[in-house]
Parts: structure tokens; C-alpha cells; sequence
């Protein structure tokens, strides 16, 4: 029996092969580039400076038991409103040690790459079965495609790839698209596997990033949007994701001990708003909001710094906040007198505002003004707009088929070719911490945190560099962005300690350097780092010329906790060989040998004051003390023997 040629006419479900193919070659081409890139901004706090990742499989106990950030600063340190919570992606990393045995960047660059391709296939095949292109249409000029590709394209994501720390971002879009693709494809095949498959994704994503549960909202609005769905069963097939999301709290509430704190940092550079008013913070926000949308349309200048202030504080009556409230506004108001026409238009507005409220500081602070990985999982929803009203409107107000193709295709064509330099260009700047930095100062130029960062790399730059000429413009570069930075912020502890170390380095002016680690001491007396470094900048300083500067500081020193004994031993030595107070070097002296009773120089030169005061037996005592505690010492003997042969010829 022959089959009937009508059969080979049948419709067929479209091949997804050639598309899937030219995203995962797309995404590999604008950022092969990252590959060669080192550590930036914050990577090391997940790889090589996390203590739990350091540890390989061994630290993923550690890493699902403690704030992220305990595993770097070695302590629970709430630097941010609430905490962080998201091991998945540490998990990703300590798992890259104990395959490797040591962090390599290229492999976590490649890593992030691969994940961000099967984002865009993910949302190219999600886009596919909710809005099937009309017939004939070839798949390059489709919704679904276009979409996928602009959204990989889109150089607003640099930050979330190049940055391998973004990987958290990458994996909490991912897995809550996963979930959303197994609950749809539940709906098609009845099958419980898939939706218990669904939640255990949507889990996944929230252990990556906070910001997933939104998709307990995203899905059934997908359904209600997409889907013939009775309204009752779209409910009830949201509550097991309402039930993840509760178990995750639950989970992040016995770890941080908190779900939303109402602790504000006092520290502008974690909480942006310490000095604003309420006026100025709601108009702050608005600001925000509306750079959220031009960097949507227009991603340029782009900058991983968006601290206090590169962003101004903007009062709620300003312009710069009162357009963005209207266009928000009209937005939403559109959207919801639309909402039952089911429009991909009305879906694409929705995504964006319940995607970016999260990260809005609306709802609670996040630390900062803005990010643009902040707009990572919101840009979907920008996407599916846009595409959609191009790719699917634009052909309906002609009639001239061949004329809107060939339109499509140049407005999307130039698009990708913009996005695509823009991104590969972008990429460079991420190569390490001293080229983000020094690049994004020059947009950033109002930020504290990048005037400090950029001048503390030079500053280190400066000091490994043995070009004199060369040292000289790294110098002059570090000290105009630290002094900018201590005008910015004169109370910005790392600030005020790298502008006492330029002042040292560069200017020579020791007094000046001393007078900025002080400040920082006023602020926190517990600070190592500007105690340290007094100690080291008095060591450069002339005794003889300083002497009673000098130990004016020490003495200042002194009485801050914990007890020094370098610093008693500097000072019995300065007053004794240059204020000839013999008394008070020797009170010092004894001192430091109390606080370290090891302390070799203390000894010998207490063994020589005695010696002045013709305390004889004592500086006897000292001196064999010394020999004793380092015998090869030839110095010491000689003065023992000497002292003894004065104390016998007194005696005769």
C-alpha cells in the first residue's frame, strides 16, 4: 500500500537546529574576547580570596551555611540591608577547584560564556512555542530568533558575562527560565516529573540570586498570557512555586538570621541614601529608573560604578525624576487597561516593572543607586517589546511584504552589528581591576569608590614600576583621583588611608600622610592600617631633625590599643640618643621588653642606657639577656664586655 503524497504535506514543527546553531556561535563571538581577561571588581571574593570556594567540594557545607560573603572577610560582616544569600554560584566555583585544583580565569570566563548561550537558546525556544511566526516566514526574520539575538547582543549584559562574579545573575535568569519552559511543557504532556522538575529549577535560581522569585508572579502570567488555561488551574499550578519560594525564605532566614533587615549601614558606600532626605531619596530612585530605559535604548557610557556620586542626589519635584514617574506611570496605565487583550507587548511591560521593582531600592535597599547588572533579568522583558512591536507590528502597516522584510532585516542587522562592537569593545574594559578601573573613572567622575579604586591602582602600579618616567605619571595619576576622592568624602576611611599613602610615596610629606591615618584612627580606632602605616612613615622621617615629632606621635600611638612594643622601643631610643631623657628611654625600653619579652633591640639599647645612667649590674643583666637570645650577635659581647670592665674598674 502506497502513502499518499498528501502525508509529506502535512505541517511540521519548524527545525530550531540552524537558529539554536547561530546563537551559540553569536554569544561564543562577541565574548571570546572575556577569555583572556583576569580577576575583576569582585571576582576574587567568590574564587581566590573566598576561604569556602578555596576549599573545593570540601567548602560547599560551609558555603550553604553562612552569609556569601563570610567566606572572604572571614567573618559574618553585614556590609548590605539584609544579607546575601546565594551559594549556587559559589557551589559553581568551589566545584571549578576541585576540578582544576587551582582557579583558572579562562575556565570560569568559558563558563559563564556557555551559560549565557543557553540563556538566549532558552528564551529563543520559550519565545518560539508561546508566539508562533506566521507561516512561511523565514526563522532569521522571526519574533523568537530576533529576540534571542538581541538580547544576547545587548551590551548592557557585559557586566553580568565578563564579570565572572555575574555568574550568580546568568544562573538565577537561567534557572527561572527553565522553569518557566518545564511548567509550560507540563501543560502539553500531563506529566508530574516535569512540574517537580520545575520547582526544583526555580529553587536552583533562587539559591543563585534573591531576584528569582519573581517568577513566582512570571509564570502564571506567562500561562494567563500564553496559555488556554483556566484561571483556577494557572493558580494552582503556582502554588508549589509559592511553596519553593516560601522554603527558600525559611532556609535564607535560618542561615542570616534575618529576611529583610531594617538595619541601615551607616556607611555611604552601602547604603547611597545615608545623607539624602526622604524627597531626595524617592527622587533618587525615579532618576534611576529612567537611566534604566536610556541605557535600554541607548547602553552608552557604560560603567560598573554607579556609586555615590557619579549618581546625584535628585529631589522629588526635579525633572530628571519627575519624567520618569510619568513614563512609568503611563506604562503601567497602558498595560493594565490592556491586560486582557494579551498582548506580547502588554507581557513585555509587565516582565520588565515586576522584574525590576526588586532591585529598585522601592521595596527595600540594595546597597547601591543602580547597577547594570541590576537590568540583566528586566532587559528580557525590554526585548520582547521591542522585537515584537519591529518584527511582528512594523510588517502589518504595509502591504508590501518584500519592502517590511527587507526593512526588518536592515533596522535588526544594524542593531546587532552596534550592539555586538559595543559589547566586544566593552569586554576589554573588564581585563582586570587597574584597566576597569582607570577606564570608568573617566565616566564615573563624581563615584568615591571609583576615584579611590582607580587611585589605589595606580598607586600600586607606581610602586612595582621601574620606568622612573613611567612611575612618575602613575604617582601624578594616583594623586589626583585620591585627593578627589577625600574632597568627595573627607570621612572615607580607604580614601583617607591611600591619600596618606600617596602623600608618603609621592609628596615625601610624612607629617601630612601621619595627619590622614589619624583621621582615619578618630574615625576607627581598631583600624591596622593606618596604625601600621604611622609606625612605617615615622621610621622614613629624619631623627635628628624630627626627633620631638616624632615622639609626640609615638606617644599618641601609645595609648591606643593593643600595646606595641615597637613603638615604646622607638621611642626609648629617640629619647635617649636625641632628647638625652634617660629616665624616660629607660621606662620605655622596660616597657617593650614587658610587652615582648623577645625583643633583641630592646634589649641591647636598654643595656646601653643603663650603661649612661652607670647603672652598671643592670645593663650587665640586659646585655646577657641579649647575647642569650641571639648568641652570634658580636655587637652585644662587645658591650657586655666592655660594661663589665668598666663596672670592675669602678670598683678598684
Amino acid at each position: 500500500m502506497k502513502i499518499p503524497k498528501t502525508v509529506t504535506t502535512l505541517p511540521t514543527q519548524p527545525d530550531i537546529r540552524w537558529p539554536v546553531l547561530v546563537i551559540f556561535l553569536f554569544t561564543i563571538a562577541i565574548y571570546s574576547n572575556t577569555l583572556f581577561n583576569d580577576y575583576a571588581l569582585d571576582d576574587l571574593m567568590v574564587c581566590k580570596g573566598n576561604s569556602f570556594t578555596q576549599k573545593g567540594l570540601a567548602g560547599i557545607r560551609d558555603i550553604f551555611a553562612w552569609d556569601s560573603f563570610t567566606g572572604f572577610w572571614g567573618k559574618e560582616k553585614h556590609l548590605v540591608a539584609g544579607g546575601r544569600y546565594r551559594p549556587f554560584s559559589l557551589a559553581t566555583f568551589a566545584i571549578e577547584k576541585s576540578l582544576t585544583g587551582e582557579f583558572n580565569p579562562m575556565l570560569s570566563h568559558l563558563i559563564n560564556i556557555l551559560l549565557y548561550a543557553l540563556t538566549g537558546i532558552l528564551v529563543f525556544i520559550i519565545l518560539k512555542n508561546l508566539i508562533r511566526p506566521p507561516n512561511g516566514q523565514p526563522w532569521y526574520l522571526g519574533f523568537p530568533f530576533l529576540a534571542a539575538m538581541l538580547f544576547i547582543a545587548h551590551p548592557v549584559h557585559t557586566e553580568v558575562v565578563a564579570n565572572i562574579k555575574g555568574r550568580d545573575e546568568i544562573l538565577a535568569l537561567l534557572f527561572s527560565l527553565f522553569t518557566l519552559q518545564l511548567t509550560l511543557l507540563y501543560l502539553e504532556k500531563r506529566k508530574t516529573g516535569l512540574l517537580v522538575l520545575a520547582n526544583l529549577s526555580f529553587f536552583c535560581g533562587l539559591l543563585s540570586k534573591e531576584n528569582a522569585i519573581m517568577f513566582v508572579i512570571i509564570v502564571p502570567l506567562t500561562i494567563y498570557f500564553f496559555k488556554k488555561v483556566p484561571l483556577k488551574k494557572n493558580l494552582t499550578l503556582a502554588i508549589p512555586l509559592f511553596i519553593t519560594a516560601l522554603i527558600f525564605v525559611f532556609i535564607r532566614f535560618l542561615v542570616l538570621g534575618q529576611i529583610v533587615s531594617t538595619e541601615i549601614p551607616r556607611e555611604l558606600l552601602n547604603n547611597p541614601f545615608l545623607e539624602a532626605t526622604a524627597g531626595q531619596k524617592f527622587g533618587t530612585i525615579l532618576y534611576t529608573l529612567g537611566l534604566y530605559i536610556k541605557l535600554l535604548f541607548f547602553p552608552h557610557p557604560l560603567t560598573h560604578d554607579y556609586y555615590p556620586y557619579h549618581i546625584p542626589l535628585v529631589a522629588f519635584n526635579d525633572p530628571r525624576a519627575i519624567i520618569p514617574a510619568l513614563l512609568y506611570a503611563g506604562l503601567l496605565a497602558y498595560a493594565f487597561y490592556h491586560f486582557r487583550s494579551k498582548s506580547p507587548v502588554i507581557y513585555g511591560i509587565l516582565f520588565y516593572t515586576l522584574t525590576l521593582v526588586i532591585v529598585s531600592n522601592l521595596l527595600f535597599p540594595v546597597g547601591t543607586f543602580m547597577n547594570e547588572r541590576f537590568i540583566y533579568m528586566p532587559s528580557l522583558g525590554f526585548v520582547i517589546v521591542i522585537t515584537y512591536l519591529i518584527a511582528t507590528k512594523l510588517p502589518s502597516l504595509s502591504k508590501n511584504g518584500a519592502m517590511v522584510r527587507r526593512t526588518v532585516l536592515t533596522v535588526f542587522i544594524a542593531a546587532f552589528l552596534l550592539c555586538s562592537v559595543k559589547t566586544f569593545t566593552r569586554n576589554k574594559v573588564w581585563k582586570d581591576d587597574f584597566t576597569l578601573f582607570s577606564t570608568d573613572v573617566k565616566v564615573s567622575e563624581n563615584s568615591i569608590k571609583c576615584n579611590t579604586s582607580a587611585g589605589g591602582d595606580y598607586l600600586k602600579k607606581a610602586t612595582g614600576e621601574t620606568d622612573s618616567i613611567q612611575k612618575l605619571e602613575d604617582y601624578k595619576f594616583s594623586w589626583i583621583y585620591l585627593s578627589k576622592a577625600v574632597r568627595l568624602a573627607p570621612n572615607s576611611i580607604n580614601a583617607l588611608i591611600l591619600y596618606g599613602n600617596i602623600q608618603a610615596m609621592y609628596h615625601k610629606d610624612y607629617k601630612a600622610a601621619i595627619g590622614q591615618y589619624f583621621k582615619v584612627l578618630s574615625l576607627d580606632p581598631e583600624d591596622k592600617t593606618s596604625y601600621n602605616n604611622t609606625i612605617r612613615v615615622l621610621a622614613n622621617m629624619d631623627n635628628q631633625t624630627e626627633f620631638r615629632y616624632k615622639i609626640n606621635t609615638y606617644l599618641t600611638l601609645s595609648h591606643m590599643p593593643p600595646a606595641n612594643s615597637e613603638i615604646f622601643s622607638n621611642l626609648g631610643r629617640l629619647y635617649g640618643r636625641y632628647a638625652a631623657n634617660l629616665d624616660s628611654a629607660a621606662l620605655c625600653l622596660e616597657t617593650a621588653i614587658r610587652i615582648s619579652p623577645k625583643e633583641i633591640n630592646a634589649y641591647k639599647d636598654l643595656g646601653i642606657i643603663y650603661s649612661m645612667m652607670r647603672d652598671f649590674p643592670r645593663a650587665v643583666e640586659v646585655f646577657r639577656i641579649a647575647s642569650s637570645l641571639d648568641p652570634s650577635d658580636a655587637q652585644v659581647k662587645q658591650n657586655l664586655d666592655l660594661t663589665i670592665r668598666i663596672m670592675h674598674g669602678e670598683k678598684k
